[in-house]
């Protein structure tokens, strides 16, 4: 039988690695769209979506493109960074490797050092994208890794969960990093169409071929957000992560006798009927409104599992 421990290092390993690759998604796609301006309307919206505004603000420093760049990529002491995350994943790491293969235990190791590097050096704005899609292809490389390596055990199970929660909630925060604006609106008018950035965004998610097979060319921006939140069939869009998620847990209690609870079959029935029951219109302030409701319901699941795995009574 597995530690507890154990199961909440897997777990977490899972999510550390699955929130570095989002947060480098995230910064690829305001990037695209600041065009190297140091402009609060372009960046401040990734400081309201993680809540970090007043933590930024301690800082001392101007709320410029580069500085906000720096805060999610190479600050260590920011909970929601690269650098933070990287670090937690080797901590949690460490602590399995006497379970986990070697092969992802190296790679996690390396990963890391590389990510120190940026704390010790400068870079230009210009050089964003790049650094991101560097890092996330080394998240792709450990997703194959633990893919190819992994016993299928428990730890395997732990750490596919963490991650699939994970990748549920950042999915939500890179929609809403264009909608959280309307939580101070008094009206309820939808957002203008913005193509060009749901077209950005559909290829951050790996997901834009797809979406061109599934709809006409010139598809509403509403189309985009319904395929990224709830297409089953797309590896990141909120409701294949959310499927894949509870698939994991019930292999926990079918395969190793780890039964879920109450607690956690209510939270996994109230995510999957929000993810089924979007409305009519998934823009402006109606997205908005529904992307905060199903990260609420992501929040609760995870806390059901925490409560029911990792500190139960």
């Amino acid at each position: 039988m597995l530690l507890a421990r154990y199961a909440e290092n897997a777990f977490w390993l899972g999510r550390y690695m699955e929130r570095i690759e989002s947060l480098s998604r995230l910064l690829m796609v305001t990037e695209s769209f600041a065009a190297d301006q140091d402009s609060d309307d372009a960046w401040a919206p990734i400081l309201n979506v993680f809540a970090d505004t007043d933590d930024f603000m301690k800082r001392g420093k101007p709320l410029t493109a580069l500085n906000v760049a720096n805060f999610y990529l190479s600050d260590a002491e920011n909970p929601n960074s690269i650098s933070y995350a990287s670090h937690m994943a080797k901590e949690n790491a460490r602590s399995l490797r006497h379970i986990l293969s070697t092969e992802s235990w190296r790679h996690v190791s390396v990963f890391h050092n590389s990510i120190t590097t940026l704390q010790r050096r400068r870079f230009a704005l210009s050089k964003l994208s790049e650094i991101c899609m560097n890092i996330r292809e080394s998240c792709f490389t450990f997703r194959g890794v633990m893919e190819s390596t992994s016993y299928r055990d428990e730890v395997w199970r732990f750490n596919q969960l963490g991650a699939a929660l994970e990748r549920a909630d950042q999915v939500t925060r890179l929609i809403d990093i264009k909608y959280f604006r309307f939580d101070r609106d008094d009206d309820d008018q939808a957002a203008p169409p913005d193509v060009a950035w749901w077209n950005t965004l559909l290829r951050s998610a790996s997901g834009y071929h797809a979406f061109q097979r599934r709809y006409s060319f010139n598809a509403d921006p509403a189309d985009a957000a319904t395929f990224l939140l709830c297409d089953p069939w797309l590896s990141f869009s909120v409701t294949n992560a959310a499927n894949t998620a509870l698939y994991q847990i019930q292999r926990l209690n079918e395969d190793f006798n780890a039964g879920a609870g109450q607690d956690i079959k209510r939270a996994g029935a109230a995510l999957t009927e929000r993810l089924k029951s979007p409305p009519a219109r998934l823009s402006g302030r109606s997205l908005h409104r529904y992307l905060d409701q199903v990260q609420q319901e992501i929040i609760a699941l995870a806390i059901a599992v925490t409560d029911r795995y990792f500190a139960p009574a």
